[in-house]
């Protein structure tokens, strides 16, 4: 099992203060949240996204709670290169790619097929990495369409469909002043504010979808 730590610029834990290194680091005792060496699995990355992502060797064993892991005593193994702030920049823009998507499912009948068009715009590769090489602004329009579709949620007593298109407005006012958590983390709450999907929980599955994307474009290992 291979773990990861997200840290901030310089190697430095984002709560603790910790600097980690290649030298081992070791605590007295472990308490999930309040001591021991903090990581997390694959399925754990979009949770915890920052600066740097390194691998984590631990020695001993680790305890799994909730989104994370902990150890007594571990070590960084090796920088992950791969997220940077390209794939930062073009992971936001997926995740108000996905919020697009969920609006354009609440929304149905009250789209022509615009926000759909957005939502493929955002999540094409290409476009993700490109778009803001080229000069061009991938979110020109987007908050406009969005608030659109939620007035017209709202005449309709539609109010899911507004809930989410109010979500898809705030990514959009957020890509490019806030850290690339928060766009995560509106896409699942867009997610969770859905209708229910009896096959499973939205927000569980967005999470699971995040993991998805940072696996492929990291090049990890999702078996990890």
């Amino acid at each position: 099992m291979r773990y990861y730590k997200f840290l901030g610029a310089g190697q430095v834990a984002p709560f603790s203060g910790q600097a980690w290194s290649t030298s081992w680091l070791e605590v007295p005792e472990v308490s999930p949240c309040e001591r021991g060496l903090h990581a997390c699995r694959v399925e754990d990355l979009p949770y915890w996204l920052h600066d740097e992502l390194w691998l984590i060797e631990f020695d001993g064993p680790v305890t799994a709670v909730g989104h994370k892991v902990v150890g007594r005593r571990g070590r960084l193994s090796a920088r992950v290169s791969r997220w940077n702030t390209v794939t930062s920049a073009a992971f936001a823009r997926a995740c108000v790619g996905r919020t697009a998507a969920h609006a354009a499912a609440e929304c149905g009948d009250l789209d022509d097929g615009s926000l759909t068009e957005v939502a493929e715009r955002l999540l094409a590769p290409a476009a993700g990495d490109g778009a803001t090489v080229a000069g061009l602004d991938p979110f020109t329009g987007v908050r406009e369409l969005a608030l659109r579709r939620q007035e017209a949620a709202a005449r309709s007593a539609r109010r899911t469909a507004a809930l989410v298109c109010g979500y898809l407005a705030d990514a959009v006012e957020m890509a490019t002043v806030y850290p690339v958590p928060a766009l995560s983390y509106v896409a699942a709450r867009a997610a969770q504010a859905r209708r229910p999907d009896p096959a499973g929980d939205r927000h569980d599955v967005e999470r699971r979808w995040q993991a998805g994307w940072l696996v492929d474009r990291l090049g990890l290992n999702s078996g990890d």
